[in-house]
């Protein structure tokens, strides 16, 4: 059972990572240096229809078990490998980008299949000890990440020129408020709230830590781009492959302690092995209730090398950018569309039911 807390740390940390790689670049070449803008709407928009899902939502059954109380076995199947390809879908990007950031940052002298291997087995010890485990180490760290972030923010207040801001609307109300309905995918990983409800101690708690992880994800995005858009002017903005490790380099504490960066490399890397154990043992997990298997664990071999296989197929890190920008048209609509869906059948259900002991009562 996961504690409310845990959940939204859990939560928080799989919607957030994406913002310390490659993801606020895309942002900025979609919308310059309004691209804050863009992250407050896309979560305007994320936060209704999460309203929306809350609303419906009755039970602690997650989709696939709902897709087998709507459809079968054959429903609760299809379900189960379209849940699954979304989760490899959004994991492949990151087994790729964090080796190749590794080696380029901190370890030029190591070849790239040998920092992919040391991922991959440390994510896969993660996965192993499990997701209650997994969910306690990342709340214990949190507030260690959070504090590094918040004074990350602040030691860059001398380097802030609002100049950089204008134009206030950047590349214009077309690329914010249309093409960049795409980023929303930054928070499809919402749907991890729904994978694992099981575990939530009811529907109303896991609905609290929804609403919470939301918020503080959202501000977590939002004054990453802020902070970038403030630093560089528009076009160099968009030049640089991982903007926020770019930020943390021109952070000098002191003559003694010159370099940021290394701090932020320190919780950047236990953040993305705690998302990667994360994601992994969703994988397992979901495959392991679409097909009634007794165990996940001998599952997890096979994923961490697909895994391994996604991470060494060769791809420049401009090739991963673009990917991601495809992926978005395809992964958020069925990350967000299926919970609304399941989430009517699951009020249905639990109406019926209702209405069925309410009718057994008064007989």
């Amino acid at each position: 059972m996961l504690q409310k807390k845990e959940m939204t740390a859990l939560l928080i940390n799989v919607i957030s990572v994406k913002m310390l790689l490659t993801f606020p670049r895309i942002f900025i070449i979609n919308s310059g240096n309004a691209a804050w803008i863009q992250a407050t709407y896309n979560f305007i928009a994320v936060f209704l229809i999460f309203l929306v899902t809350k609303m419906l939502y009755r039970g602690k059954k997650n989709i696939i078990e709902l897709a087998e109380t709507a459809g079968g076995k054959p429903l609760k199947i299809v379900v189960g490998m379209i849940v699954f390809a979304l989760l490899l879908i959004n994991f492949s990007s990151i087994v790729r980008i964090f080796p190749e950031s590794v080696k380029s940052v901190l370890l030029q002298d190591f070849k790239i299949e040998v920092i992919v291997i040391a991922f991959v087995v440390a994510i896969a010890i993660g996965a192993y000890i499990g997701i209650q485990s997994i969910a306690k180490i990342n709340y214990i760290f949190m507030p260690t990440a959070g504090a590094v972030l918040l004074a990350f923010l602040l030691l860059l207040i001398p380097y802030y020129r609002f100049s950089n801001l204008m134009p206030i609307f950047g590349e214009g109300y077309k690329s914010i408020f249309l093409k960049g309905f795409n980023t929303v995918s930054l928070f499809s990983d919402m749907l991890f709230l729904n994978i694992f409800l099981p575990y939530c101690e009811n529907v109303g708690e896991a609905k609290k830590s929804g609403t919470k992880a939301l918020l503080i994800s959202a501000l977590i995005a939002v004054g990453i781009l802020a902070a970038y858009c403030l630093v560089y002017p528009y076009p160099a903005s968009k030049e640089f492959m991982i903007p926020v490790y770019q930020l943390a380099r021109i952070i000098h504490l002191s003559s003694f302690f010159s370099r940021f960066e290394a701090l932020f490399q320190f919780a950047w890397s236990i953040l993305i092995l705690l998302y990667s154990s994360i994601y992994v043992y969703a994988m397992c997990y979901v495959w392991q209730i679409t097909f009634n298997l007794k165990f996940y664990r001998p599952l997890i071999f096979p994923i961490v090398l697909i895994s391994s296989v996604i991470a060494m197929i060769p791809s420049s890190m401009l090739d991963l950018i673009n990917t991601e920008e495809i992926k978005s048209l395809i992964v958020y609509p069925a990350a967000f569309l299926l919970p609304i869906i399941f989430g009517a059948v699951s009020r249905r259900y639990y109406g019926e039911r209702t209405r069925k002991e309410n009718a057994d009562e008064k007989a």
